[in-house]
């Protein structure tokens, strides 16, 4: 289940309904966007009656999700995820090309390639 909250409720309202939910017995995820939340439940919500998180004033809608990898999906999460690797940034429109085999057939083989890769500038 997912919680879309009315755009800039403040920090004790989110408190209010993260507790709301760990008193249903799942734990929620928050995801704060720059104007918009949404709080994503995590656990078995099959028991849980949307009605009673809807009423909420801070609560735009509530929408269940019975398909899989919630904490991925961009219903839940619908920022582009961007890490930061030494000061690399991958993700979101910055491209990453990366250098190496497909798997793994031994250390040296690994060495090598990383070599090879280094002295062609990667």
């Amino acid at each position: 289940m997912i919680i879309v909250l009315k755009p800039n409720v403040s920090d004790e309202n989110i408190k209010k309904i993260e507790n709301i939910i760990i008193s249903k017995g799942v734990q929620p995820h928050v995801s704060k966007g720059e104007i918009q939340t949404i709080i994503g439940m995590v656990g078995d919500t099959t028991k849980i009656d949307p009605k009673i998180i809807e009423v909420e004033p801070e609560v735009e809608k509530v929408m269940k999700v019975s398909e899989p990898y919630k904490l991925a999906n961009r219903a839940f999460h619908p920022d582009d995820t961007v890490v930061d690797v030494a000061g690399v940034k991958i993700g979101g429109e910055n491209l990453a090309l990366i250098a190496g085999p497909c798997s793994v057939e031994s250390e040296e083989q690994v060495i090598e390639i990383a070599k090879a890769a280094k002295k062609a500038g990667a």
